[in-house]
């Protein structure tokens, strides 16, 4: 979604009061098929993936089965895990007898980060991956390959200014400045900055680098909600 929307940011950029309409390959064979056949087909590909699954691989389907049918099959590698209903960056965290969403085509097994090093602010880090090179040499070996956990490795902290958002965000807009007027509600700063060509899933990567623990997508999912009721 954030490559169709950085294609769509230059070709055709959204503009206040207009409605903008997207569509998955997978939704648009089902429309497709009930069009030409008449018959509703609610099947649907499946990717079960993440570190803590033993068989990775794909699965056929329905819309909104229940995870542990697919889940189990392939097994899992520890008990102790995170299932999430999507992809690491975007999707929510669901059990097992939880059901898949409407609109993800992923569900991801990852281990469980809720183990805490003492001093593990304050200390050389060789094992875990950052976008700075402050305590940690991951930069050293960029080849290198990581089993990540649900651990952020920090809480929430003041939001400062690195400029490492612009690096990894899609879009030529500002983001850490679009995120702050999202938080404190200002209407026109948001239109401005371009909140109205955004979608909360651009921000997934600015979260996941984000050395503040900001929840990036939460705040402009809330942004663009205001947005809707106050204007339209």
């Amino acid at each position: 979604m954030s490559l169709l929307a950085r294609i769509a940011n230059k070709i055709d950029p959204i503009n206040k009061g207009e409605l903008v309409w997207t569509l998955s390959p997978q939704d648009l064979v089902i429309i497709g098929e009930c069009l030409l056949t008449g018959r509703f087909n609610a099947e649907r590909t499946v990717a079960l993936v993440g570190s803590s699954v033993k068989d990775p691989q794909y699965y056929t389907t329905k819309i909104g089965a229940e995870i542990s049918t697919f889940l189990y099959a392939s097994g899992v590698n520890e008990d102790h895990f995170r299932l999430i209903n999507g992809d690491v960056l975007t999707g929510s965290k669901v059990k097992p007898d939880g059901y898949l969403g409407f609109y993800n085509s992923t569900v991801t097994a990852i281990p469980e980060g809720d183990d805490y090093e003492f001093f593990g602010w304050n200390k050389p880090v060789f094992d875990k991956i950052s976008n700075t090179r402050a305590l940690t040499f991951s930069w050293l070996q960029p080849r290198k390959k990581y089993k990540l956990d649900t651990n952020t490795n920090g809480e929430h902290r003041a939001f400062v200014v690195t400029g490492q958002y612009e690096e990894v965000f899609p879009l030529d807009i500002y983001p850490l400045q679009l995120l702050k007027a999202c938080m404190v509600q200002d209407l026109d700063e948001m239109e401005q900055l371009g909140l109205y060509e955004v979608i909360p899933e651009d921000f997934s990567l600015t979260e996941f680098v984000c050395i503040s623990k900001q929840p990036h997508q939460q705040i402009i999912r809330d942004g663009l909600d205001l947005l809707h009721k106050e204007i339209g």
